[in-house]
């Protein structure tokens, strides 16, 4: 049978003062007096008690937790997001509850009614439908979206138009004019495509659409890369990948079929994951956390006032895309 745990009111009654100032000396040590803290805190660690974070929630006390739901647990650039914003909320006193939407609308909606019961004092979400935003919009929690743009509600994120062109500038610098894009639908809205259109379009060149390879970068199929590089020679020289892992992959495949990177294919990445460390492949940087932390300090100050902040990336050289 499992031990019964420690109440508060037992300590209290142990040390032979009140609840309330056993509450003080957990809550506000500095309002007790250091005998009577020692005091408490001996029969604390000798039976191990941890303050009932529920009840404190009912008595109006907020709950100290903040809710982060990201597209994927598989995807570094959001583990970079879980570990920075593990690590900012807990320098204010917060902990997180993190959860993964699988690019779901419905799985990121229960996510949010599950967090909503637990009281969580915020919401970060890297959002996979607007009408989920809409759904916390009529809540009382306050929330921001993170790396993509939604007029009409908080969001904080990285220029990935600014990231594209970016990419583009330094193809371009290395002397290359037919640059491709490696990413998913061709005709979907693409921020970070744009950017390499509009880089394109300033000096003269045209991005034709046999220069784009499509792949599924959820289930990120090798046969998808696989067809495109052995069913005839590539028609360009260099080519800009969506993400980090979409850039693991097509390198993996390119090696296999005989192209050298760079020498024969400049390659550069996005998100600068530990994945393009790893193997030496040119990345943009994003601003991962500072834009958390952004978001935590719009969602606990007065996350209901509308706020939107948008930051610029960089890029991180390597010898994938050098000459």
């Amino acid at each position: 049978m499992k031990n019964k745990r420690m109440t508060m009111t037992e300590i209290a009654n142990l040390v032979g003062v009140s609840q309330a100032t056993v509450s003080r000396a957990i809550n506000q040590p500095e309002k007790v007096k250091p005998e009577v803290r020692e005091k408490i805190q001996h029969f604390i660690d000798k039976y191990k008690f941890i303050p009932n974070e529920n009840a404190k929630t009912m008595r109006g006390v907020g709950s100290k937790i903040l809710g982060l739901i990201v597209f994927s647990f598989s995807n570094y650039y959001y583990l970079d997001m879980i570990k920075y914003a593990e690590k900012l909320a807990r320098e204010k006193g917060y902990s997180v509850l993190v959860m993964n939407s699988e690019k779901n609308a419905n799985l990121e909606l229960e996510h949010i009614k599950m967090m909503l019961a637990r009281n969580v004092e915020g919401i970060l979400i890297a959002p996979v439908d607007e009408k989920n935003l809409d759904f916390l919009e009529s809540t009382n929690v306050p929330f921001v979206a993170l790396n993509e743009e939604f007029p009409g509600h908080n969001y904080v994120t990285t220029s990935l138009v600014e990231g594209g062109e970016i990419a583009c500038q330094h193809l371009i610098d290395q002397g290359h004019k037919n640059i491709g894009y490696i990413g998913g639908n061709y005709k979907k809205y693409s921020p970070k495509l744009d950017g390499v259109k509009g880089k394109l379009k300033e000096y003269n060149l045209n991005f034709k659409p046999e220069f784009f390879i499509k792949i599924d970068t959820i289930t990120l199929s090798e046969e998808d890369i696989e067809t495109v590089l052995t069913q005839k020679k590539l028609p360009c020289t260099a080519y800009i990948a969506s993400n980090d892992e979409v850039a693991c992959l097509f390198m993996k495949k390119a090696n296999t079929v005989g192209y050298k990177i760079p020498e024969d294919i400049a390659l550069v990445g996005f998100d600068n994951t530990i994945v393009s460390k790893l193997l030496n492949i040119t990345s943009i940087t994003q601003p991962t956390e500072e834009m958390i932390k952004a978001g935590i300090e719009i969602v606990l100050g007065n996350g209901n006032l509308k706020k939107t902040l948008q930051l610029s990336p960089g890029i991180e050289i390597r010898n994938s895309s050098l000459k």
